[in-house]
């Protein structure tokens, strides 16, 4: 498996799990600052992925 593939996947399972926890939060709604960090790091992490898609061509 290429590095990216692996780095990619790798940082999936991350955003699978941050999602996990940020629907356990309550309440469900960006007021909720837990909440909202978890969303921010998700789309972060989804940044990174698309980096990486660019980076592989």
């Amino acid at each position: 498996m290429m590095a990216y593939e692996q780095s990619e996947r790798q940082l999936q399972e991350m955003i699978d799990q941050l999602r996990r926890m940020r629907n356990e939060c309550e309440p469900k709604s960006n007021q909720n600052p837990r909440y909202l960090r978890y969303s921010h790091a998700v789309t972060a992490l989804r940044w990174i992925i698309d980096d990486l898609a660019r980076e592989r061509g």
